[in-house]
């Protein structure tokens, strides 16, 4: 697996021109609106200059999903040359509104967390669908993700558990006002083990900001989560995080895109939360009295948790697990890719991606589908008839803290 650091450099004369990137686009595969990762990364890089920068504007149809990256012989960066070619695309033609509003989705979360579920039934109001699909061209068909009236900073509140052992948590946008179950069932894992979490000040990571071109306010956001961070690491706390995708963004891209080198004490000491549990196993610190969860779980592993090069550790925490029989499922990027999936002339396209996803999904037994990233998560409900839910719940069963199949 090539999967390359991006605080390093490579130039796209180290391209060789394989093609395999092509081969392995998923946006390349069902639509011709793409030039593809090569030509629109290392081919133009070769001509690109200080005054002269031929971006070109398919790159608006790139998701972002970095696969491209992992599998590259030569280790050339490519994904990074595209979203630095979609960031000059936009700030020489301006962020679309539709851009603006579905990138600072973090300040909505506060207000429909706060009135849900009022905000729910207006989320799903026919008129209301209507109106952001003509107006600001959003998917109207898609299922938006429903807001938790107690988010999971409030519920935190309440969290009492002390222990000497502690380790700091970004939770990230969605676990706090979506899908705080997430949120509590590290929390509560973590306790079976006998440490601590605490939660550094955060506010959203920035990467649907940087998705969408906008570097500036990404960088802001990404100040005020580094002075939690870097605090957390100097108190001699490693970092967990339960969003692939929000860990890629601070352990990578706060360097790479947003020149933040501060940043770099939390190259190793982010861990995605499989992946210190099953540290936490290899040193024989890991609590394995398990209850039989007698299940079959469908896994889909996330585009960007291969773009971490930290391997697939959820598949072996689960593997642990008396009666649980996990069937990963073999397939790449889901389409949704944050934001992206939420365009309507994006709408087609994650359909198309995510059609293996949904035709493996209808062969695997059992009703819960798991998955690291909230993004993917959301695809698979849109695309079966499965629960989707993250691998931390698997633990959460096995330990008996929840009924077997309760989210």
């Amino acid at each position: 697996m090539a999967v390359v650091r991006r605080d390093i450099h490579y130039p796209a004369d180290q391209c060789i021109k394989c093609t395999i990137c092509v081969e392995h686009c998923p946006v390349i595969k069902v639509t011709d609106k793409f030039l593809g990762p090569k030509q629109v990364g290392p081919d133009f890089q070769r001509f690109r200059s200080e005054n002269d920068d031929p971006h070109d504007v398919s790159v608006d149809y790139c998701t972002g999903c970095r696969i491209c990256d992992v599998v590259c012989p030569s280790g050339v960066n490519i994904s990074e040359l595209n979203i630095r070619s979609k960031i000059a695309v936009r700030e020489k033609e301006g962020i679309p509104i539709r851009d603006t509003l579905l990138s600072h989705a973090y300040m909505f979360g506060q207000i429909a967390s706060f009135t849900a579920p009022a905000a729910n039934a207006f989320l799903k109001f026919r008129p209301f669908r209507w109106l952001s699909d003509k107006m600001l061209h959003l998917e109207k068909s898609l299922r938006y993700p429903f807001y938790q009236r107690e988010s999971f900073e409030k519920w935190i509140r309440s969290y009492t558990f002390k222990s000497e052992r502690k380790v700091a948590y970004f939770y990230g946008c969605f676990t706090n006002y979506n899908d705080p179950s997430v949120g509590k069932a590290v929390v509560k894992v973590l306790e079976k083990n006998g440490i601590q979490a605490v939660f550094p000040r955060q506010e959203c990571c920035g990467l649907p900001l940087l998705g969408n071109g906008n570097v500036r306010e990404a960088r802001k956001l990404a100040r005020r989560n580094l002075a939690g961070l870097l605090s957390a690491v100097d108190d001699g706390y490693d970092i967990i995080y339960s969003s692939t995708s929000c860990g890629m963004m601070i352990r990578d891209d706060y360097i790479t895109y947003l020149d933040l080198y501060e940043a770099e004490p939390l190259f190793d000491r982010m861990k995605e939360v499989s992946e210190y549990l099953w540290e936490l196993h290899e040193k024989n610190e890991l609590n394995t009295d398990f209850i039989e969860v007698p299940m079959t779980m469908a896994y889909h592993i996330p585009c960007h948790l291969r773009s971490l090069g930290i391997g697939f550790p959820a598949i072996n925490l689960m593997n642990l697990i008396p009666g649980l029989t996990v069937r990963e499922l073999g397939t790449y990027c889901c389409g949704m890719a944050g934001t992206y999936g939420f365009k309507s002339d994006k709408y087609e396209i994650t359909r198309a991606i995510g059609q293996e996803l949904a035709r493996q999904l209808a062969k695997t037994d059992g009703i819960y589908a798991a998955s690291d990233c909230e993004a993917c998560r959301m695809q698979i409900e849109n695309m079966s008839t499965k629960k989707a839910v993250h691998p931390i719940k698997a633990l959460l069963w096995a330990y008996g803290i929840e009924p077997v199949g309760g989210v």
